[in-house]
C-alpha cells in the first residue's frame, strides 16, 4: 500500500471510530509498523486534519469529527480577500444571496473576524438603487421560486414612462446588467420575451399555472457578454475625446472597442453599442469633452437635444 492510499485508509478508520484507537492496532489495520503510522499521522495533521492523541492504557489516536474535512491554513492576507469580498457584496445589492455566502465563508474560515490586521475595503456607490434591499430580495426569491418550479407569474410594471402594465410573465433567469437586476421571461402580452427590471415590479403574483420551456429558447439569442441582445441594434459610433485619454481606457463601454491616443490631450473611441436614447445619453454625460464623428444620426440627436436644451433656458430668462 502506498503512501496515499495508506493515509486515505487511516482517514477511514478514524472516522467511524469514536474511542481512541492505538498505534499498534491502527499498524495492524494498515498492515504496517507503528513508525509509519506516525508518519502517516504527521501527514494528516500536515494536509489539516485534526487529531487527539492520549496516552496510557486506555490512550492512542482520534480524529476530531468536527473537522472531516482538513481545515484551511489561512495567512494574513487570504483572510484580508474573504474580508474585502464580504464586504464588497454586502454593500452591493446584486448578491442575493449574501446571507447564505456569509454563513458559509464563516464556516470555512472558523469565523472571519474583522481584526486590526484585516482593514475592510471602502465601497461607495455614486447612484444606489432608490428601493429597500430586503423588498428586492423577496421579488428576487419570488421570481426564482417561480422559475425553479416553471410556474407563471402575474407582474404589474412601471415602465420608463411611469404607466403600469398588467403582464403575465413565464420568467427564465435573473441577471444582472449595468448593476440594476433583471428577469428574462417570455411575455403573454407580446407573445415574445422580455426583460424586466425588478425594481419597477409594482406588484408580483406567483398562479398556480406551470409553463413549459419552449423548446426553441436559446440564452444566447437574449443574453451575451454585453448585455441584452433584443435590447435594439448595434450601432457603430466613432467619438473624440479630450483630456479624457486615461478616463475612457479604464471601461468597456461597448462591443469591438477600440481606443486610440491622437495626442496627449485627445482620444479616437470607436465601439458598438446598443439603443440609441442611451448611446445619446453617453456621449452627453461627458459634455463638451465629447465630439461625434458618425454615425450622422447621433450627430443630429446630440444636437437636437442641446437646441432644445437651450431654448428652454433662454425662454426661462425672457419671462
Amino acid at each position: 500500500m502506498n503512501r496515499v492510499a495508506a493515509c486515505i485508509k487511516l482517514i477511514q478508520i478514524l472516522s467511524v471510530r469514536t474511542d481512541y484507537i492505538k498505534t499498534e492496532e491502527l499498524a495492524d489495520l494498515l498492515e504496517t509498523n507503528p513508525r509509519n503510522v506516525r508518519e502517516y499521522i504527521k501527514e494528516l495533521e500536515v494536509a489539516g486534519y485534526t487529531l487527539e492523541s492520549m496516552k496510557g492504557l486506555y490512550g492512542g489516536y482520534k480524529l476530531n469529527k468536527s473537522c472531516l474535512l482538513p481545515t484551511l491554513k489561512l495567512n494574513g492576507n487570504d483572510k484580508k480577500i474573504i474580508g474585502d469580498a464580504i464586504t464588497y457584496l454586502e454593500k452591493s445589492k446584486d448578491f442575493m444571496e449574501f446571507s447564505d455566502f456569509q454563513e458559509v465563508m464563516g464556516r470555512i474560515v472558523a469565523s472571519v473576524e474583522r481584526s486590526n490586521e484585516v482593514t475592510p475595503i471602502t465601497m461607495i456607490d455614486r447612484f444606489p438603487l432608490a428601493m429597500d434591499k430586503s423588498e428586492l430580495e423577496a421579488r428576487y426569491q419570488t421570481l426564482q421560486e417561480c422559475i425553479d418550479a416553471q410556474m407563471k407569474c402575474e407582474i404589474t410594471y412601471r415602465s420608463a414612462k411611469n404607466k403600469e402594465k398588467i403582464h403575465t410573465i413565464h420568467p427564465y433567469k435573473l441577471f444582472v446588467y449595468n448593476g440594476t437586476w433583471f428577469v428574462l421571461a417570455y411575455n403573454e402580452s407580446i407573445n415574445d420575451f422580455g426583460y424586466f427590471k425588478l425594481n419597477r415590479l409594482v406588484d408580483i403574483f406567483k398562479t398556480r399555472n406551470h409553463f413549459t420551456i419552449l423548446k426553441s429558447y436559446d440564452e444566447k439569442n437574449y443574453l451575451d457578454d454585453f448585455g441584452m441582445t433584443k435590447n435594439g441594434e448595434y450601432y457603430k459610433i466613432t467619438l473624440e475625446f479630450t483630456n479624457l485619454n486615461m478616463a475612457i481606457s479604464e471601461r468597456i463601454y461597448g462591443r469591438h472597442q477600440v481606443v486610440t491616443e491622437l495626442d496627449p490631450s485627445h482620444t479616437r473611441f470607436t465601439a458598438e453599442m446598443q439603443n440609441k436614447d442611451m448611446i445619446a445619453s453617453f456621449v452627453m454625460s461627458f459634455g463638451k469633452n465629447c465630439k461625434v464623428i458618425e454615425p450622422e444620426w447621433l450627430k443630429d440627436k446630440v444636437k437636437k437635444h442641446y437646441e432644445e436644451a437651450l431654448k428652454e433656458y433662454m425662454e426661462e430668462s425672457n419671462v
